[in-house]
C-alpha cells in the first residue's frame, strides 16, 4: 500500500465561514455558563434546607432523619435542660435563637443570639417560586426558605468550632430519644441545625430541651425588644 503525503487535503466538508464560527462562540460559552449555574443552583436547592444531603435522603424525610439522627448520636450531640444554662454559659457557651429574626424580636432567651436557620424567600429562581405555590395553598403569604449563610454567620460568633460550647434552640427544641411515634425521637429545626453544624466542623453541639415554648411555659425570663 503507497501512503501519499498531502500538504493541504481538501476539507471533507464546507466549513462555516469564520465570521459565523465566531459570532457564535461567544453566544455557546456564555449558554454553557448560564446552563451549569442553573444546574448548580437547582442541585444546591434540592439537596435539603442549606444544601445538605443526609446521605442520599432528603433531611425531613424519614429515612434521612434516621440517619441525621444517628449522626447526632456519634458527635456526642446532646439535649440538655434549662437548669443546665447557666453552668454552660460560666464555660463560654454561645446560646443561639434559630428562630425567625421577628420571633427572636418578639421575645428570646436572655443572652441568646439569634442567627435564623430559616429565612423569608429571596429569590424568584423556579424553585423559589414552587416553593411560593406550595406556602399560598396553605394561605401563607409569605413563604422561608433556608439561609444560605448559617454556618458562615454561627462561625462569627464562635471562638473555636472545635471546643466552644454551642447551644441552639428553635420553639420546639427536639430529642433523640425514642417516641411513641418515632423511634429515633423527635426531628426539630434545632436538629437539622446541629446536623449542620457538625458537618460543618463544630464538635461541641447542644439543643436545648423544650425549646422556647417550654421556657416560656415554665414562666422563665425572656428578653424582649422595644
Amino acid at each position: 500500500m503507497r501512503r501519499t503525503s498531502v500538504r493541504n487535503p481538501p476539507p471533507s466538508h464546507v466549513p462555516c465561514p469564520p465570521r459565523c464560527i465566531y459570532a457564535r462562540r461567544p453566544v455557546l460559552a456564555v449558554r454553557a455558563e448560564q446552563q451549569q449555574q442553573e444546574q448548580e443552583v437547582a442541585a444546591s436547592q434540592r439537596s435539603g434546607p442549606t444544601g445538605l444531603n443526609v446521605g442520599k435522603y432528603r433531611p425531613t424525610s424519614p429515612a434521612g432523619w434516621a440517619e441525621m439522627a444517628a449522626a447526632l448520636r456519634q458527635a456526642n450531640v446532646k439535649v440538655v435542660a434549662p437548669q443546665e444554662l447557666p453552668w454552660l454559659k460560666e464555660k463560654g457557651a454561645v446560646l443561639l435563637d434559630i428562630r425567625p429574626v421577628e420571633s427572636y424580636g418578639e421575645g428570646h432567651l436572655p443572652g441568646a443570639t439569634s442567627v435564623s436557620f430559616y429565612q423569608p424567600i429571596q429569590g424568584w429562581t423556579p424553585w423559589q417560586i414552587a416553593r411560593r405555590a406550595g406556602y399560598a395553598l396553605f394561605g401563607i403569604s409569605q413563604g422561608t426558605e433556608a439561609n444560605p449563610n448559617f454556618l458562615s454567620e454561627v462561625r462569627q460568633l464562635v471562638a473555636d468550632p472545635e471546643s466552644t460550647p454551642v447551644v441552639l434552640y428553635c420553639n420546639l427544641g427536639g430529642s433523640l430519644e425514642p417516641t411513641k411515634n418515632d423511634r429515633n425521637g423527635q426531628q426539630t429545626r434545632s436538629m437539622v441545625a446541629a446536623y449542620e453544624l457538625i458537618q460543618g466542623g463544630f464538635k461541641n453541639v447542644s439543643v436545648l430541651k423544650g425549646g422556647y415554648l417550654d421556657w416560656v411555659a415554665n414562666d422563665r425570663e425572656i428578653e424582649i425588644f422595644e
